[in-house]
């Protein structure tokens, strides 16, 4: 998937991100606002995969 798209309609993607990873909070997704890196490290943090 291109990261440029998910930026550029970083609302849609954050919906559909906290559907598919449901422990990342609206504030989470705040903070991410479309950081690639930002994401993956909340992700994990929040699934104890770090």
């Amino acid at each position: 998937m291109n990261w440029g798209r998910i930026q550029g309609d970083w609302k849609l993607f954050a919906r559909k991100i906290k559907i598919q990873w449901g422990k990342l909070t609206d504030d989470d997704l705040t903070q991410i606002n479309g950081k690639e890196e930002e994401l993956e490290g909340q992700i994990q943090e929040r699934n104890g995969y770090a």
